[in-house]
């Protein structure tokens, strides 16, 4: 193949990827999950332990399938992420029962595994064949975007339709995501820079010594994987909160519709507000935004309350492209996705532990006092933070 038609190819690489997050956004079911998981007759108690069941699968699934990422290629595996991201929800529309749902969530979980594994890895490296880059946290803010302005217009769809019935969004969930794999097939490997060790074993070895020796990384691994799995965790209250705030269910929706647009906005001026605030600036401020949110979720004001989900929703738009353009900065191709697995399974072992934790604060005592907890380990990770980047500076020094 001629360098020419290759970066051709790669280049449609770029916007099929667009295309892909379009449909694989489309969860129609946002809004109401929770709800629906109620209506089937499951308690909280049990959602949150879907939930654990979800990370802990994770956990145990990201590292394997970032190896094999990084050895077959990101491709292969984003074809099978899609194939089983579909399955799982053709699943969850036609299941009454635990056991169903449960069995979703396994097969989502390894999806969601194969896609954290090698979906930003892909992207990346589509970009650095093309020598591009450079504008990976640009380009991959627009990635962002895209999720969260499909995941808005879906919310705001599934909200209505589920006034009608609470099991069609899923159903109409699982046609989108149809189309995503069908896309799925399409896409070009990426150039491997450097051949990944056919000895899985030693592979994982060399990239957990990498992460482990390397300060910034191993920094940023502690830093984003304990407010991912916070976020994650604390998504599940959004419903039971806005319900406490008494905001009726027709407005679901469009709450949740108002929270993505405004963490596409976020994603798209990511790069930006970075360049403005500089690496330890935004790291520490988009902290305090989500501690300050939390604390405001104990209060329950009434409606003007859910202005903190959307808040969070906002600074999350701006958290992802910068912490991955953080990551990826630091990180060698041949070994990419095995790191990026490494952080992720961290993130699934704080949100397993988590979820069931946090599941039982709200039942033994209150909403309040699981968002409480949340404001206060957050506030430790940020000393964490402050104190880690003051060493590393002194030492570059």
């Amino acid at each position: 193949m001629s360098s020419r038609i290759r970066s051709w190819k790669l280049k449609k690489n770029i916007w099929k990827f667009y295309l892909y997050r379009v449909f694989s956004s489309l969860i129609f079911a946002i809004p109401i999950y929770v709800l629906f998981l109620q209506e089937n007759g499951l308690s909280m108690t049990q959602i949150m332990i879907l939930q654990s069941v979800y990370s802990a699968t994770i956990m145990f699934a990201v590292v394997p399938s970032g190896i094999l990422a990084d050895y077959i290629g990101r491709k292969k595996i984003i074809v099978v992420n899609a194939v089983l991201f579909m399955i799982s929800w053709f699943i969850y529309a036609s299941s009454y029962s635990f056991t169903g749902f449960f069995i979703s969530e396994v097969i989502m979980a390894l999806s969601s595994a194969m896609w954290m594994a090698s979906g930003t890895a892909f992207f990346y490296d589509s970009l650095r064949e093309l020598g591009k880059e450079g504008e990976f946290k640009k380009l991959f803010g627009t990635v962002v975007s895209i999720n969260s302005v499909f995941w808005g217009i879906a919310a705001l769809i599934g909200g209505y339709v589920a006034t009608k019935s609470l099991r069609i969004p899923f159903w109409m969930t699982a046609i989108a995501l149809f189309f995503a794999m069908l896309i799925s097939f399409s896409f070009v490997e990426t150039k491997k820079y450097k051949h990944a060790d056919k000895k899985y074993f030693a592979h994982l070895m060399e990239a957990s010594k990498f992460a482990l020796n390397h300060p910034k990384i191993k920094l940023l691994i502690i830093y984003s994987s304990i407010n991912y799995a916070l976020v994650f965790t604390v998504y599940i209250l959004y419903q039971p909160y806005l319900k406490a705030v008494g905001i009726s269910l027709v407005y679901f929706g469009w709450i949740f519709f108002t929270m993505n647009i405004l963490a596409a906005f976020g994603s798209k001026m990511a790069y930006k507000i970075e360049n403005y605030l500089g690496e330890k600036k935004i790291l520490i401020y988009l902290l305090v935004i989500n501690i300050i949110c939390f604390l405001g979720m104990t209060q329950e004001f009434l409606i003007v309350g859910a202005i903190f989900p959307i808040i969070i929703f906002f600074r999350g738009g701006i958290f992802e492209p910068v912490l991955t353009d953080y990551m990826n900065k630091h990180i060698e191709s041949y070994h990419r996705a095995t790191v990026l697995s490494l952080s992720t399974l961290v993130t699934q072992l704080l949100a397993t532990a988590m979820a069931p934790f946090l599941g039982w604060i709200v039942d033994a005592y209150s909403l309040k006092s699981a968002f409480l907890i949340s404001a206060i380990i957050l506030t430790i990770n940020l000393f964490i933070l402050i104190g880690a980047l003051t060493i590393i500076n002194r030492r570059k020094g």
